[in-house]
């Protein structure tokens, strides 16, 4: 058999690693193991829209316990209500009783939720009171805790809902500052270089499979002449695709974290007119930006 099969076979799988390695670092649910020993039978609440005063924040419940807040929080007495549908409600305190907003409520029965379980949201009036109101209220359900930084989308993830490319698009799509930043992380949140890697770890796979099928077969004239250079062929199709990938000079980084430009020069050697050429609009920046 030839060398180069086995050869160009270890550098492809090299290659397909150096790639999982490379989206691993990047993941964003950096929390290796949940904290305190919680487990993620517990359900977990947070503040999902930004902080501050809105007109509107969400808070989201995730978790077995996500319809006993629903239902003694909403009123909802005689059972769940419709998944997916907005309802207007009185939102009251658990324990006291007390109306703590009016505001809307959905109701999203696992697995169909972005984390695969059951799961509620609140949508209430942004004033910080009744934010704080209702997270302190949500505690006092049985069961339920703050969510950690990045939870719901870990939760998500094992659940298989997204992709560890998904996961990472969907960072980015939260802190997309430009038009470009966001059509990136749009098309990756669409699946679309997680079913490229799929596709090169399925012929991989393939190719493998023939190559074992040829070492336990051969003596027994069971496989199809040219078997090894078809693999040898695609091997190296498959290498070539993955090294184009790799030295891409990093474009999708550079996208995605920016660059910083200095613009330097005497007065009035043209450095506004130069940064509004580039930002293709007028920037009026303040003298103290410019060098």
């Amino acid at each position: 058999m030839s060398l180069s099969v086995y050869s160009s076979l270890r550098r492809a799988a090299v290659q397909v690693l150096e790639l999982r390695r490379r989206a691993a670092a990047r993941r964003l649910c950096t929390t290796p193991e949940t904290p305190h020993g919680l487990a993620d039978a517990d359900t977990i609440y947070a503040l999902s829209s930004a902080p501050g005063r809105c007109g509107v924040a969400v808070v989201r419940v995730s978790g077995p316990a996500s319809i006993s807040a629903l239902k003694t929080m909403a009123g909802f007495r005689a059972g769940p209500p419709a998944p997916r549908v907005a309802l207007l409600r009185s939102i009251c305190h658990p324990r006291t009783g007390e109306e703590l907003d009016r505001g809307l409520v959905l109701w999203f029965p696992g697995p169909h939720s972005f984390t695969g379980e059951d799961s509620a949201e609140f949508h209430i009036h942004g004033g910080p009171a009744v934010v704080t109101a209702l997270l302190q209220a949500l505690g006092s359900v049985g069961g339920t805790r703050p969510a950690e930084a990045g939870e719901f989308t870990r939760r998500s993830f094992q659940a298989g809902k997204l992709q560890l490319t998904q996961v990472e698009a969907l960072g980015d799509l939260i802190h997309a500052e430009t038009e470009a930043q966001r059509r990136q992380a749009l098309r990756q949140m669409s699946g679309e270089l997680g079913r490229l890697y799929q596709d090169w770890s399925r012929s991989l796979k393939r190719c493998l499979a023939h190559v074992e099928a040829f070492i336990d077969f051969s003596e027994d004239e069971l496989i199809e002449d040219g078997v090894l250079d078809q693999v040898e062929l695609s091997v190296c199709e498959l290498l070539s695709a993955v090294e184009s990938h790799l030295q891409d000079k990093r474009r999708g980084e550079r996208l995605r974290s920016g660059v910083q430009v200095v613009i330097a020069g005497p007065t009035n050697a043209g450095k506004s007119s130069l940064l509004n050429m580039l930002c293709k609009k007028h920037c009026s920046p303040e003298p103290w930006e410019l060098c």
